[in-house]
C-alpha cells in the first residue's frame, strides 16, 4: 500500500512539472509574441534602411586622344594614299571606328539615415569594341593596267574601366510613390584600352612586256592602362511599384580622366621575321610630313620613342573617359 501511494506521489509530481513547463513555454510564447506585435514595426522600418540597386544605360564621351589612334591613321591614307593616287580612278571611305559612347553598369548599395539623406557605395563598369573591316581601290588603265588596294581587316579600338565610388543623396517628395533626387559621388576609377591594326597594301601593275605585283602590311597593336580620381553628380527620379521595389531613371555627368598611362606595343610585317616588341609610357607625339602638295602635320599616340626627338613629345596621352549619361535602374529595400 505504502508502495503504490509513493508511486501515485511521483506520478503527481511529474505531471505538476510538467504543467509547470508548460505554463512557463505558454508565457514565454505569450511575451515573444506581444514583443514581436510591439516592436516588429520598427525593426522593419529599421531594415528598410537599406537599399540595393541594380542599374544600367549609355554614356556619350568624347577621348580625343585616344581617338587620335583611328584620326592619325585616316591621316596617314590621307597623304600617302589618297591624296598620291587621286588622279586614278577608284574610291576609298578612310573612315576609322571611334569611341563616342559606352554602355555602363552597375551595382549600388544605400543606406537611408533620415527620410531625405542616404550615403551610397557604388561599382560599375564597362568593356566596348568598336570594330572595322574595309577596303578600297584606286586605278587607272591605258596601255598598261595599275591598280592599288589597301585594305584593314580588322580596325579594331576597345576601351574597360571599373570605379568604385562613394555618395551622398538628397530625396524630395513630390507624391506617395515619387521623389526626385540630387546626388553626387567620388571614387577611384581604373582603365584598360587596346588598339590593333591589322593592314594589307597590294599593288598589281600590267602591261604589255611587263607586270608585277607588290605586297606590303603588317600588325600594329598597343595597350595601356592607369588608374585616376572619379567624380559623378546626377539628378533622378524615383518611383516606387511597391513597399520594396521600384525604378528609377537618371541622368548626370561622369569625370573620369586618366594620364601616366604604362603599355607594350608590338608590331609584325610582311617580309621581316620575328616580332617588334617595346614598352613605354603612352604619350603624343608629332610628325612633320613633307609632300609635293604641302607639309601636313599629324598626331600620333605612341609608347614607341626610339629614334624620336623630345620636340616631338607634344604631351602624355589622357584617357578622358567623361561625359553625359542616362541611367535606368531598379530598386529594393530591405
Amino acid at each position: 500500500m505504502r508502495i503504490q501511494m509513493k508511486q501515485n506521489d511521483h506520478i503527481n509530481s511529474l505531471i505538476c512539472n510538467l504543467r509547470n513547463k508548460m505554463a512557463a513555454f505558454r508565457f514565454l510564447v505569450s511575451l515573444f509574441l506581444v514583443c514581436a506585435f510591439l516592436f516588429f514595426p520598427a525593426i522593419l522600418a529599421a531594415t528598410e534602411r537599406f537599399q540595393i540597386e541594380l542599374y544600367g544605360g549609355i554614356s556619350f564621351i568624347n577621348p580625343k586622344d585616344f581617338n587620335l589612334f583611328s584620326q592619325a591613321e585616316k591621316h596617314y591614307n590621307d597623304i600617302f594614299f589618297i591624296e598620291y593616287l587621286r588622279s586614278y580612278d577608284g574610291y576609298f571611305v578612310n573612315e576609322f571606328p571611334e569611341m563616342r559612347e559606352v554602355i555602363p553598369a552597375g551595382l549600388r548599395l544605400r543606406y537611408h539615415i533620415s527620410e531625405k539623406f542616404s550615403f551610397s557605395l557604388a561599382a560599375e563598369g564597362f568593356t566596348q569594341t568598336k570594330e572595322k573591316t574595309f577596303e578600297g581601290s584606286f586605278g587607272y588603265s591605258t596601255t598598261a593596267r595599275e591598280n592599288h588596294t589597301k585594305r584593314y581587316d580588322p580596325y579594331r579600338l576597345k576601351v574597360s574601366a571599373y570605379s568604385v565610388m562613394g555618395g551622398v543623396h538628397y530625396r524630395l517628395p513630390v507624391g506617395s510613390k515619387t521623389d526626385i533626387e540630387a546626388a553626387a559621388a567620388a571614387g577611384w576609377s581604373k582603365a584598360n584600352f587596346k588598339f590593333s591594326s591589322n593592314w594589307s597594301y597590294e599593288t598589281i601593275y600590267q602591261a604589255t612586256s611587263i607586270s608585277y605585283q607588290a605586297v606590303d602590311g603588317g600588325v600594329l597593336e598597343g595597350e595601356g592602362s592607369g588608374h585616376g580620381f572619379a567624380a559623378q553628380a546626377s539628378l533622378r527620379l524615383n518611383r516606387m511599384l511597391g513597399k520594396r521595389f521600384g525604378f528609377f531613371v537618371e541622368t548626370g555627368y561622369h569625370y573620369c580622366r586618366m594620364n601616366s598611362l604604362q603599355g607594350s606595343g608590338r608590331e609584325t610585317r610582311i617580309g621581316i621575321p620575328g616580332e617588334t616588341t617595346w614598352e613605354g609610357t603612352w604619350g603624343i607625339k608629332k610628325e612633320e610630313i613633307q609632300t609635293l602638295w604641302g607639309d601636313k602635320t599629324v598626331s600620333i599616340p605612341t609608347n614607341y620613342w626610339d629614334f624620336w626627338t623630345e620636340a616631338q613629345h607634344e604631351r602624355d596621352l589622357v584617357l578622358d573617359l567623361s561625359g553625359f549619361r542616362l541611367i535606368l535602374g531598379i530598386c529594393f529595400k530591405f
